[in-house]
């Protein structure tokens, strides 16, 4: 779908990075292009383009998918670790960020770069002692470091470059601030969660048609691929809680409103207040003419389900969009007849052998009410043990490989009959 002008980006415009969960690169890809923005660049974890500010902007505000939005600063190729400290004084970080402000720096290797440097830790000291000295000899006090709760974020990330025999590497300024999944309204929160972007991504993988097929989580635990679902049946922005808080209370959630090239621009200012109040108008109206619709959600749990209400009440949402039932999904029949969508998100365990067994009878029994109760639903199981999928006597019709942190799961799917 993306053209072939990735390999010759525009220079006269900006370069920015959206990051997303490993194994959503694709789908972020689609959405960053129907925002017009055809100079797109796919790498692992996420996705490099070229846009006007504001459009980057629309993204950091519209996407379901990406974690953070990031500004490149710079790029060069380096050879060792030296060259970080000679390329990144030469940038004019004074018109980046004020000495006042402060600063921590994030860096992110490839695998062929993390054979070569081993310790990210010590190439983001080079690059803070880089912008030390460059305040510093600007006759400036040096910013201070602030790993948990800086004003300004920077990426620094390194790849091997295509000869092999040097590394291309970039300094990104982080737009968002906090990460974008982070929609506002999950208060409560289990352990290891799906993030809500990744929940999302699940939910754009299911080919499920909004307008004709029910929605079902077998597994709700606390509603966020529920909520997702119905974020996306409403075409409501996933920042929509943020924009609102914005708005009305003059909330500032998002980094880039303290960056000086925002507070400089008076036109970027003018085209975010404009893109903010459209945004602000659709989504309340969105909100208040949500379309009639049912989503279902069932958790043995009832503790589960609490939590479930207790977000969609922070989300804004309708309560009669969603009925909640304590059941076993093992045994729960589909709320009504299909054509539909059911997804599960089982729990995953901690690999010890008994809980394991417990895991595989679950698996089998929960595929074997899919098999006899829910014909003419597709069926979509999210597990972070994926040779569990060999106790469900159904035959898998596809697999995505996605990941949740750092851990490897698979998304699969069954056509039922």
């Amino acid at each position: 779908m993306i053209d072939d002008k990735k390999n010759s980006l525009k220079k006269d415009l900006p370069t920015f990075f959206a990051s997303c969960p490993r194994g959503l690169e694709e789908l972020l890809e689609k959405e960053i292009y129907n925002q017009s923005i055809t100079e797109t660049y796919l790498k692992n974890g996420g996705v490099l383009f070229k846009s006007s500010y504001i459009k980057a902007l629309r993204v950091l505000l519209t996407s379901r998918i990406a974690s953070r939005v990031h500004e490149q600063v710079a790029q060069f190729a380096i050879k060792i670790e030296k060259d970080i400290y000679l390329q990144g004084i030469k940038i004019n970080w004074t018109k980046i960020f004020k000495v006042e402000q402060t600063f921590k720096i994030n860096t992110l290797l490839d695998r062929d770069s993390s054979d070569r440097f081993k310790n990210s830790l010590i190439l983001s000291q080079i690059l803070k002692d880089a912008i030390a000295d460059q305040f510093r000899s600007l006759k400036f006090e040096r910013p201070d470091v602030d790993t948990r709760n800086a004003d300004i974020s920077l990426l620094l990330r390194i790849e091997v470059a295509p000869n092999h025999n040097e590394f291309s590497t970039y300094i990104f300024l982080d737009l968002a601030g906090e990460p974008l999944s982070n929609r506002g309204y999950r208060k409560s929160r289990f352990t290891a969660p799906l993030r809500e972007n990744l929940a999302a991504g699940i939910v754009m993988h299911t080919d499920w048609q909004p307008e004709k097929e029910a929605f079902v989580d077998s597994m709700c635990g606390s509603g966020t691929l529920l909520i997702e679902a119905a974020l996306i049946k409403g075409d409501i922005p996933p920042s929509y809680l943020k924009i609102i808080s914005y708005t009305e209370k003059n909330i500032k959630p998002w980094a880039f409103l303290y960056h000086s090239k925002f507070l400089a621009d008076i036109r970027i200012q003018a085209e975010f207040k404009n893109l903010i109040q459209q945004l602000y108008t659709e989504s309340r109206n969105k909100l208040i003419k949500f379309k009639n619709t049912k989503f279902y959600g069932f958790d043995i749990d009832p503790k589960a389900l609490e939590i479930t209400k207790e977000n969609i009440s922070n989300a804004r949402l309708p309560e009669t969009l969603f009925e909640l039932k304590k059941i076993d999904a093992t045994v729960a029949p589909p709320p009504v007849s299909g054509p539909g969508v059911v997804v599960c998100n089982p729990p995953y365990g901690e690999r010890m052998d008994e809980e394991l067994e417990d895991l595989k009878i679950l698996y089998h029994e929960y595929g074997e009410n899919l098999k006899k109760n829910w014909k003419n639903y597709k069926a979509y199981l999210f597990t972070g043990i994926p040779e569990l999928r060999k106790n469900i006597s159904l035959q898998t019709s596809k697999r995505i490989q996605l990941y949740n942190g750092n851990i490897e799961c698979r998304l699969f799917r069954y056509n039922l009959f």
